[in-house]
């Protein structure tokens, strides 16, 4: 008992923060078996003034909202509840009104009525019929408000003598203040469960952003993201007389790898490699998939620490093993070659620098860093 009402806080207070969205289930049942008890005390005040057919008629309509509330929610009907809740509402306003009078405040919830149709309706299952649903409801409770006020002077109530009662202030003052829990209930929704798609198209838009930032296998960042971050940073060492390096590096021997053993393997140490560069790079720094088995860093500082970097990263590269799918191990090494950024260079000159060291560690013996 005591973690099922843990259950219920927990849930109330993620909707409450936007974090979470009522299930429809759940939600219809609660409207439902909220409306059957207002109507049970309808009946019962209806029964106490003598007003015998407003109470019997309260007595099958508790019936008819917990047949709505458990066996049509529990079947998902969704559309049909909330149709016959809104025909119910409507004529058991008409009928109190014409019956009672209109003193007596039940035509008030026909106007409470409006935003639960476009509330209700977004809990269609077919989301582009949802407008449609919510502008025939608002007119059908229009229609029914104007009939009612057209009707009911041209009538005499049957129960017209209870008016200027004890009985009549309290339930209109009832009707009132249930009328405003319907307009406050249902925005309230409104409003948590916009704040809830809201939280939900950041969350979105965030992931989207790191998708379209980051190299799907290796999750450093990928070309258009590393080329963005180097030109704002070329920007800001103009401005500051700051220095940077870049480090082109290429894995030797890769095409040999994925021959020898497959492409998964190739994908393993391409990952493996962006872990260890993860943990070498300085957070300040970037790192990036440049493309293939290619890599490339933006470190900042001078060509020697640039080296050091840049060689912790080569010897831990070769030190650490590879397992292949034949239950043998491996070694990985890599070669690099280090520009350094001079005043107003040009982005794609100090690449192309770097690129031409790699290329020259590539033709006299691989596995080292070119400064």
């Amino acid at each position: 008992m005591k973690s099922s009402l843990e259950l219920i806080f927990h849930t109330i207070r993620q909707v409450l923060a936007g974090k979470q969205l009522i299930d429809n289930s759940n939600k219809y049942r609660f409207m439902c078996l909220s409306a059957a008890f207002i109507h049970l005390i309808f009946c019962i005040s209806m029964g106490a003034i003598g007003a015998s057919i407003l109470c019997y008629y309260n007595i099958f309509i508790v019936y008819f909202y917990c047949f709505l509330g458990i066996v049509l929610t529990n079947r998902k009907k969704f559309r049909i509840i909330m149709v016959l809740f809104f025909i119910e509402v409507e004529f058991h306003s008409f009928l109190a009104s014409v019956l009672l009078g209109w003193d007596w405040g039940f035509m008030l919830y026909t106007i409470a009525l409006i935003p639960a149709a476009f509330y209700l309706a977004n809990s269609l299952t077919n989301r582009s019929k949802h407008v449609a649903y919510s502008i025939w409801l608002s007119a059908f409770v229009m229609v029914a408000y104007l009939a009612g006020s057209i009707v009911q002077p041209m009538v005499n109530p049957m129960y017209g003598y209870l008016s200027n009662t004890t009985a009549c202030f309290c339930i209109r003052y009832f009707n009132t203040f249930i009328a405003f829990i319907i307009l406050l209930t249902f925005s309230a929704l409104f409003a948590l469960e916009t704040s809830y798609m809201e939280n939900l198209l950041e969350k979105e838009n965030l992931k989207l952003g790191i998708e379209a930032s980051y190299d799907p296998l290796t999750r450093l960042l990928n070309r258009r993201s590393m080329t963005r971050y180097m030109t704002d940073e070329i920007e800001i060492a103009n401005d500051t007389t700051g220095k940077f390096c870049l480090v082109m590096l290429d894995i030797d021997d890769f095409k040999n790898i994925n021959d020898a053993y497959g492409h998964d393997i190739g994908d393993r140490v391409l990952v493996a490699l962006a872990d260890l560069i993860k943990t070498e790079v300085r957070e300040s720094d970037y790192s990036c998939r440049w493309g293939g088995e290619e890599f490339l860093l933006f470190i900042h500082g001078d060509k020697q620490e640039t080296y050091f970097v840049a060689d912790r990263i080569r010897r831990k590269l070769e030190e650490t093993p590879v397992k292949n799918k034949y239950d043998g191990n491996f070694k990985v090494t890599a070669t690099f070659g280090i520009a350094e950024y001079k005043s107003y260079m040009p982005l794609r000159t100090i690449i192309d620098e770097a690129d031409e060291k790699l290329y020259y560690g590539k033709k006299h013996g691989k596995n080292q860093v070119v400064v």
